[in-house]
């Protein structure tokens, strides 16, 4: 399963890690923040973590930086 990974800064398009541009509009894509992967509490859906960071501050869930490394690890 590729997940979303990048995303249009203008038009909020999401994209898949190997494209590197917006089909709408032409702009380089970001990639998307390392925020809470499961989102169980109103407070988790705000708050953007440091790339090393492992779990959610909120619910202890993992980061989506950590949970893309760890499926990554055990393929």
């Amino acid at each position: 399963m590729i997940m979303n990974k990048k995303i249009c800064p203008k038009c909020h398009r999401q994209y898949t890690e190997i494209e590197n541009y917006c089909t709408k509009c032409g702009i380089a894509l970001e990639k998307l923040p390392n925020i809470c992967s499961e989102k169980k509490t109103d407070m988790c859906i705000h708050r953007v973590y440091d790339k090393d960071d492992i779990y959610c501050a909120y619910c202890g869930s993992l980061t989506t930086y950590a949970k893309e490394q760890l499926e990554t690890q055990s393929k």
